[in-house]
């Protein structure tokens, strides 16, 4: 009665079974059911008296196959996901796990294979991942967005009142030096009005691609504070290293030879104001910032294309 059940039980299962027969090399199948016939299209002849990896086609590199393998070998259980083809081709994901069975003098025998067909469940978690990463893409695009300038790709206001606050702290902290170089582009309405605002926008571009290029130690931080006005931060420069930096900007800018006729050169010029904190505590960090801005005018006042330090 018992074994009737049994047998009825496996043939009624909604789950595939199979039994492959381990005194026979290549461990070919002897058994299926009809669940397993109607998930991957072959008939019970069709199947038995073969080893089951025809159900992988040439999809032979799948690192579950080599998990399944040793499992056999040693006569253990083990539980994959592996990627089946039916009959008729069409791929499914099936979840096969193999257990040994063994005879009354603990001889392994033959194997039990239990198949699923987890196909939505995989799809599911495919879709699942790729929302997940759409999601963290669009989230590093809206940090990207928050942070950075969205015409010059440089840092923006924002994030430079951030980093400002911080690295005062810091130096203050450490007694170390901070240079803030304020910088502004030279005549910058009058090129606008005289070659478009769609010039003045790659004026810009080219501008804050030389602050990047030039100030690229890991303390240097470069930004745009608004309009054509960009500042510069950074730590452990000497006042006599700060103006030499700031001085091969200008002519960075210089070199780029953009075409100024308003300007006294007849090329793009920037002014820049700087000054530098060194030990010490700051009694604010706005009055680092106003000194900054206040060499600025100065250098404006004295004909631009040139810098100040205060």
């Amino acid at each position: 009665m018992k074994i009737e059940i049994l047998k009825q039980a496996v043939m009624d299962s909604r789950d595939g079974i199979t039994i492959s027969d381990n005194f026979i090399d290549d461990n070919p199948l002897i058994f299926v059911n009809p669940a397993f016939e109607r998930m991957t299209g072959y008939s019970f002849e069709e199947t038995t008296n073969i080893n089951c990896r025809y159900l992988q086609r040439n999809d032979q590199e799948q690192p579950e196959l080599e998990t399944v393998h040793n499992a056999i070998k040693s006569g253990e259980y083990c539980l994959v996901t592996l990627r089946n083809y039916r009959k008729d081709g069409t791929m499914f994901w099936n979840e096969l796990s193999i257990s040994p069975i063994h005879n009354e003098n603990g001889v392994i025998t033959n194997f039990l294979g239990i198949q699923k067909d987890v196909t939505s469940r995989m799809l599911i978690q495919q879709q699942l991942r790729d929302e997940h990463q759409s999601l963290e893409q669009m989230k590093a695009h809206f940090e990207q967005l928050s942070i950075k300038d969205g015409l010059t790709g440089i840092y923006n206001r924002r994030f430079f009142d951030t980093q400002f606050e911080i690295q005062c702290k810091i130096a203050c902290r450490n007694g170390g030096s901070l240079t803030l170089a304020m910088i502004d582009v030279d005549h910058f309405k009058s090129f606008n009005d005289i070659y478009g605002h769609q010039a003045g926008d790659e004026a810009l571009i080219h501008v804050a691609d030389s602050l990047n290029t030039f100030f690229q130690r890991g303390s240097d931080f470069a930004a745009r504070y608004g309009g054509e006005e960009f500042v510069i931060l950074s730590n452990g420069m000497t006042k006599d290293q700060s103006a030499r930096h700031v001085e091969t900007l200008c002519q960075l800018v210089r070199d780029l030879k953009i075409p100024h006729s308003a300007s006294s050169t007849g090329y793009l010029t920037i002014s820049v104001g700087f000054s530098v904190h060194t030990f010490g505590p700051l009694h604010s960090y706005n009055a680092l910032l106003a000194r900054a801005d206040k060499a600025l005018y100065i250098a404006k006042e004295r004909g631009r294309n040139q810098f100040f330090n205060l």
